[in-house]
This record gives C-alpha cells, sequence and structure tokens, in this order.
C-alpha cells in the first residue's frame, strides 16, 4: 500500500516538474531538433549570435510580463520603442552628454506608459483600444521626428553599450540580466508586484481588500515602458543609429514570448523566468529558419502558430494534470 502511495507522489511530482518547466523542456528539445536540421546551430558562435539577438526582445518582453500578469494588455510597446531610439539618437547628434539623453529617455517613455494607463484606468476605455491609438502615435510622430530618414552617426562611445563587451560577455546581455533580476523581484518580492497579481487574478476582489487598484494599473504600463524605454537604448546602441521601423512588430514578439513562457493571457500569473525562455524560443526559431535560407516572412507566420501552440499546451497540460490529480483522489 506504502509503495503504490509512494509511485503515486513520484508520479505527481515528476508531472508538477514537467508541467511547470516545460517551457524550458521545449527549449531543450527544439535545440536538439535544430542541431540535428543544420550542425551549425549548437556552435558557440551562433549561441551567442542568438542571445545577442534576443536581449532588446526579452527586455521588451520581461516588463510585458508584468502587464499580462495584471490583465493588461499593451500593443504600443514596439512603437514606443522606436520612438525613444529616435528621440535619444537626435539628442545624442546635438551634443546632448550620453548620460544625460539616456536618462531623457527613460524618463519619457516611462511617462508615455504611465500617461497611457492613467487614460485606461480614469476613462474605463479597453487597453487594446487605448494602445493601439497610442502606438499609431508614437509611430507618426518617429516619422515626422525622422522626417522619413535613419538618425546615424552616433559616437563610438554611445555604440558601445551595444556592442561591447564586459570581459566575454556582451554588454546587451549584462543589461538584460539586471533588467531581469529587478523585475522578478518586483514581481515575487514586493507588494506592487503582488498587488498586480491579484488585481490581474480578480480585479473586484482586489478591490475590496483595499488594494490601490489605479496605482497599480498605471504602474504595470509604467514597468513596460520603461522596459521598452531600456530596449530602445540597447538596440539604437547597437545599430549605432536609430532606424525608422525600429520596434515595429515587437509587440508581437513580447506577447509570444510571455505566452509560451507561462504567463497566461487572462492574468493571475507573471511567470519572469519563463518569458525568458520564450524569448529564446522564439529567438530559436528565427535564428533556425535564417540558417536554413528560409524567407524571413515564414518568421511571422512561426510567432503566430508558436502564440497557438502556446495557449494550447497550457490548456491542454493544466487540464491533463487536473484529471490526474482528480484520479488519484478518487484512487485513494
Amino acid at each position: 500500500m506504502r509503495s503504490k502511495e509512494g509511485q503515486a507522489q513520484l508520479k505527481d511530482a515528476v508531472y508538477r516538474v514537467v508541467l511547470r518547466n516545460k517551457v524550458a523542456v521545449i527549449v531543450i528539445f527544439l535545440g536538439l531538433i535544430l542541431n540535428f536540421v543544420t550542425p551549425l546551430f549548437l556552435t558557440s558562435t551562433n549561441l551567442f549570435n542568438v542571445l545577442r539577438q534576443i536581449t532588446t526582445t526579452a527586455i521588451l518582453s520581461v516588463g510585458f510580463t508584468l502587464v499580462l500578469g495584471a490583465r493588461e494588455i499593451d500593443l504600443s510597446v514596439g512603437a514606443l520603442l522606436g520612438l525613444v531610439g529616435v528621440i535619444l539618437a537626435k539628442l545624442l547628434v546635438a551634443g546632448v552628454p550620453i548620460w544625460l539623453a539616456i536618462a531623457i529617455g527613460l524618463a519619457f517613455g516611462t511617462v508615455c506608459g504611465m500617461a497611457g494607463g492613467i487614460i485606461i484606468t480614469l476613462f474605463e476605455i479597453p487597453a487594446f483600444i487605448v494602445t493601439l491609438a497610442t502606438a499609431q502615435v508614437y509611430r507618426g510622430a518617429n516619422y515626422l521626428i525622422t522626417g522619413m530618414a535613419p538618425v546615424t552617426k552616433l559616437s563610438e562611445s554611445f555604440a558601445f553599450i551595444g556592442q561591447g563587451y564586459l570581459g566575454p560577455i556582451p554588454i546587451p546581455v549584462c543589461i538584460l540580466a539586471v533588467v531581469f533580476v529587478i523585475v522578478v523581484v518586483v514581481v515575487n518580492k514586493t507588494l506592487f508586484g503582488r498587488h498586480a497579481i491579484a488585481v490581474g487574478g480578480n480585479i473586484e476582489a482586489a478591490r475590496l481588500c483595499g488594494i490601490k487598484v489605479m496605482r497599480v494599473r498605471v504602474g504595470v504600463y509604467a514597468v513596460a515602458a520603461l522596459c521598452a524605454s531600456i530596449g530602445a537604448v540597447v538596440m539604437t546602441a547597437r545599430a549605432a543609429s536609430a532606424q525608422i521601423g525600429a520596434g515595429q512588430g515587437m509587440e508581437m514578439d513580447a506577447i509570444t514570448a510571455v505566452v509560451i513562457g507561462g504567463t497566461p493571457l487572462y492574468g493571475g500569473n507573471a511567470n519572469v523566468i519563463g518569458t525568458l525562455f520564450g524569448c529564446m524560443i522564439v529567438g530559436m526559431v528565427n535564428n533556425g529558419l535564417n540558417l536554413l535560407g528560409i524567407d524571413s516572412n515564414w518568421q511571422v507566420v512561426a510567432k503566430g502558430l508558436l502564440i497557438l501552440f502556446a495557449v494550447l499546451s497550457d490548456v491542454l497540460t493544466t487540464r491533463f494534470y487536473e484529471n490526474v490529480r482528480r484520479r488519484q483522489t478518487l484512487a485513494e
């Protein structure tokens, strides 16, 4: 009898470990497949390329995780990233010191995120509509400021932020690590993070418990905008220029990575570690398609399929685990 109970407990533990870390399992499985298809994939040079390529998306997605965790949506982060990059580049070309230009860019982006959050919460307008509208505003402002021409000739000292190394580690990866740790701490160890998840789980219950819902909702948009602005610094420095189309479609990359990482679209949970693995999956798929010489347009199709796969796998694995627990309970 005890042996049966022990086997049931072991099986339950295995299910829990696999299901909670399914995105890590997918990363390993996908890596093995891509290495079989193209031996160049698991070379150290290519893996570092993948890591560098996903840094901007990962910084953006880490902040976006908190937005989805609070049951919100922000379709403007990609356009905001592009606009902050343009403003930053214009300031640098005008001779503004690097540290001041970066501070202004980060402050501007954060204020934009807060403004969008205030409009959403104060007037109770669907976030989808507000952020879609502000995305158009940011993109139009980008076109007006640049005159439809990229901003180039940025200094080497600024480009070092995106192209340099701290020992063997690329500086963008170091920046990602810092942002990642801070957001993990905010989500898991602070009152704000717990309140954001509570609001995402049940906004009315959170309000009845005394949580300042408006502050929390505005706060998550501010965090997402700040992360987008940091991503703008990294992207602009890496390219040593601000491109007109920078950030376009990156909100879809963020949604894909966050959902694949295990943060549900209906809120109540924020898996920041999973988001990082989700970014790796998106980056691995894009890199694998490039190595195979497949048309880049298929990457857009792949991202859409990845979102569907993530949502379906989350629903099916959750149901499977619940059924297993139910059977074990009945057997006992």
